[in-house]
């Protein structure tokens, strides 16, 4: 009976071992996680800066662009 005993309870003892040892994985792969959606967040923030600076920029170029486009086919239809 003893020894049915002492196996139970290293089998629960391995269980418990293993299971420490897939909740350490996890504990690292979620600090991995969370540093890369760290990172994504970052570079969306650097990508939002950049183009709310372009966008004035941008309607100022299309403006011209189109003026100019506007003159060149007055003159060639003239």
């Amino acid at each position: 009976m003893t020894k049915e005993n002492d196996e139970k309870l290293d089998r629960i003892y391995e269980s418990i071992q293993q299971m420490n040892i897939n909740l350490e994985s996890a504990r690292v792969s979620l600090i991995s996680l969370i540093e890369i959606c760290s990172d994504h967040e970052k570079r969306i923030r650097g990508i939002e800066r950049w183009q709310q600076n372009l966008t004035p920029i941008m309607a100022v170029l299309t403006f011209a662009l189109g003026a100019i486009f506007t003159q060149l086919l007055v003159r060639f239809i003239s």
